[in-house]
C-alpha cells in the first residue's frame, strides 16, 4: 500500500504543520487569558456590589487596615470617612486620558493631611477629588496660568470627605510608563508610590475617590470663588457590566477548534489528491 500521507514529511508541509501548532497554542492561549480576565471583572463586580453596602469605615480602623500591607487588597471599593485638616493643592497631580459621559479630561489627585479619631497624629493619603474637563487640566497643569498655585476649595476647620478606596495602579504589560525621577505634574495612572516620591506627605498605600465632602456641622464645603472656575465632578460608581471578555474567549476557542479540526481535513484532502493523482498516472 502506498503512503499518501508521505507529503506531509516535506520541508514545505513540515514548515506547515510547525505554524499550525503555533497559532493554536496562541488561539488557546489567549482564549484562557480571555476567561481569567472574565473571572476577574466578575470577582470585582461581586466585590463592589458587597462592598458598597457596608458602612463606611471610620479613620482608625482605615489607618490600622492601610497600614498592614497584607489588608489593602481587601479594602478595593470599601467606603472610608476621614477627618481631613489640609489639602495640599501645590502638590497636586493629574491622571490624564480620562472621560465621563463621553467628554476628555483628567483626574485630580491631590495629597491630603488626614487625622484619627484622636486628632493627635496625622497621616497622608492620596485624594481623587474628582475629574476636570480638558480646560480645568489646562488650568491645574499650569499651561494656561504662569502658576501652579490654585486652591478649589479652602479649609479653615478640619472637614470630613467621604469616598471609595481604591489600591495603587501599576502598569501591566502594555501602556504608557512614566518616569521613575523628577516631578510629574500628570502621571497614566494613580501610582501612589511615585507620587509620594515628590509630596511633604507620607502617603498611605491607597488613594480615596471622594464621593462628598462636609464640614463638621453637616454644611456641604463651598468653592473658593478666587480660584479658577473649575469643580471637580465626584467619579460615578465603577459598572457592573461583565465586560467583553467572554465573547473574546469564545471567539478564541472557536478559531482552536477551526484549527484542530480544518488542518486534518486539509492534510486528509491532500493525501486523497496524491492517491488520485498516482491512479491516474497508473
Amino acid at each position: 500500500m502506498r503512503d499518501s500521507y508521505r507529503f506531509a514529511r516535506t520541508p514545505l508541509w513540515l514548515a506547515g504543520h510547525a505554524l499550525a501548532g503555533v497559532l493554536l497554542v496562541i488561539f488557546l492561549v489567549a482564549g484562557f487569558w480571555q476567561l481569567s480576565r472574565h473571572g476577574e471583572v466578575r470577582d470585582r463586580n461581586a466585590a463592589i456590589s458587597e462592598r458598597e453596602d457596608m458602612r463606611p469605615l471610620d479613620a482608625d480602623r482605615f489607618f490600622e487596615a492601610v497600614l498592614d500591607a497584607g489588608l489593602t487588597e481587601a479594602l478595593q471599593y470599601r467606603s472610608v470617612a476621614l477627618p481631613v485638616v489640609r489639602f495640599d493643592w501645590h502638590e497636586a497631580v493629574l491622571i490624564r486620558n480620562r472621560s465621563l459621559d463621553g467628554l476628555p479630561g483628567c483626574h485630580l489627585a491631590v495629597p491630603a493631611a488626614a487625622t484619627s479619631s484622636d486628632s493627635v497624629e496625622q497621616f497622608g493619603v492620596l485624594v481623587v477629588a474628582g475629574w476636570l474637563p480638558q480646560r480645568g487640566c489646562a488650568i491645574v497643569s499650569g499651561d494656561e496660568t504662569e502658576s501652579r498655585e490654585f486652591v478649589i476649595f479652602r479649609l479653615t476647620e478640619p472637614a470630613e470627605i467621604t469616598g471609595r478606596i481604591r489600591t495603587s495602579q501599576q502598569r501591566g504589560l502594555l501602556g504608557p510608563a512614566d518616569p521613575a525621577e523628577g516631578e510629574l505634574t500628570t502621571l497614566a495612572r494613580v501610582d501612589v508610590e511615585r507620587i509620594s516620591r515628590q509630596t511633604t506627605l507620607d502617603l498611605v498605600p491607597v488613594y480615596v475617590e471622594v464621593t462628598s465632602a462636609a464640614r463638621p456641622g453637616g454644611s456641604m464645603i463651598e468653592l473658593n470663588p478666587d480660584c479658577c472656575g473649575i469643580s471637580p465632578v465626584p467619579l460615578p460608581t465603577p459598572e457592573l457590566d461583565a465586560g467583553p471578555h467572554l465573547g473574546y474567549a469564545l471567539q478564541w476557542f472557536s478559531f482552536a477548534l477551526v484549527a484542530i479540526v480544518g488542518y486534518p481535513l486539509v492534510l486528509r484532502h491532500q493525501a486523497r489528491r496524491g492517491e488520485s493523482e498516482q491512479i491516474a498516472e497508473a
